[in-house]
């Protein structure tokens, strides 16, 4: 086996645990861009502007505007005043948008419980250790 095929099994098993959460859940009625507009919003718990959120995504104030109201048809974000300018709103995820951030870490967790089984702590340290390491290089890479 090769780094790669070893990187396409893990990855597929990876997604294959958050493709079965997703048909229990309901949460594979969303696209990967529609996932981008939720975790954008999930990682700011006090709301995002929509200038905001285009800029993040780099896309355009109308494309992210679409999304949005898509978005907030379907329950995964709301809209509330802004406390500091009370002409802006502030995007924010509703607890459907944080149900999924929760299934991923489930997916996460499930697979880590799966590899703890056929990996002895030694090997577990050495692997988070390696997994550690690449990461941090994967950032620097362009």
């Amino acid at each position: 086996m090769t780094l790669e095929s070893d990187l396409k099994d893990l990855g597929w098993e990876i997604w294959n645990r958050w493709r079965e959460h997703g048909r229990r859940s309901g949460s594979m009625e969303l696209t990967a861009a529609e996932l981008d507009y939720l975790y954008a919003l999930l990682s700011t718990p006090d709301g995002m502007r929509l200038t905001q959120l285009a800029a993040l995504l780099r896309v355009s104030k109308a494309s992210a505007s679409t999304m949005v109201s898509k978005l907030e048809t379907r329950g995964y974000l709301y809209r509330s005043a802004c406390p500091e300018d009370g002409r802006a709103v502030l995007l924010h995820a509703t607890d459907k948008a944080r149900h999924i951030e929760k299934e991923e870490c489930d997916v996460y967790a499930e697979t880590a419980a799966a590899l703890r089984q056929r990996l002895d702590d030694e090997e577990i340290r050495q692997l988070e250790w390696l997994l550690g390491k690449a990461c941090e290089g994967l950032g620097e890479i362009d």
